[in-house]
This record gives structure tokens, sequence and C-alpha cells, in this order.
């Protein structure tokens, strides 16, 4: 069984854009109206490379979505 959990979640109007931790590295989960992708990756860094290349996702959610990212691990490593 493979544990997953929510890293960071952004939502907007256009879609939605989720990293999740597994027990082999991170999951990526993008949607938005009429798509979705669905992808496992090695670290959190290749989830966000992933989300650079996927034509669907509109440049105001992949900045949220990097952002909110960089802020979880900020607030992280502070800890």
């Amino acid at each position: 069984m493979t544990l997953v959990r929510h890293y960071s979640d952004t939502r907007m109007e256009v879609g939605r854009v989720r990293f999740l931790l597994t027990d082999h590295g991170a999951q990526l989960m993008a949607e938005g109206p009429g798509w979705r992708h669905i992808s496992e990756h090695g670290s959190l860094q290749e989830a966000a490379q992933m989300l650079a290349f996927l034509p669907e996702v509109p440049q105001q959610l992949y900045e949220q979505s990097l952002h909110d990212l960089h802020r979880r691990q900020s607030l992280e490593q502070a800890a």
C-alpha cells in the first residue's frame, strides 16, 4: 500500500493543481475544465517541471501553484 500525503493544493477558477508526497517520490495532479493529468515523479522538483510542460495549465494557475509549493517548502524548512 502506498502512503499519499497532500503537500500543496492550489485552486482557482481555471483549474486545480495538487502536489502529493508518496512513498516513492511525488505525484502531480492537475485538472481544469475538460482536462485532467496525473503523473508520478521521483521528487517534487520533477513534478513541478512536468507542470511546466502541460499545455492545458493556464499561466496564472502555473505561477500560483509554484508560489504555493515554494511557500510550503519554506514553511517546512523553517520548522
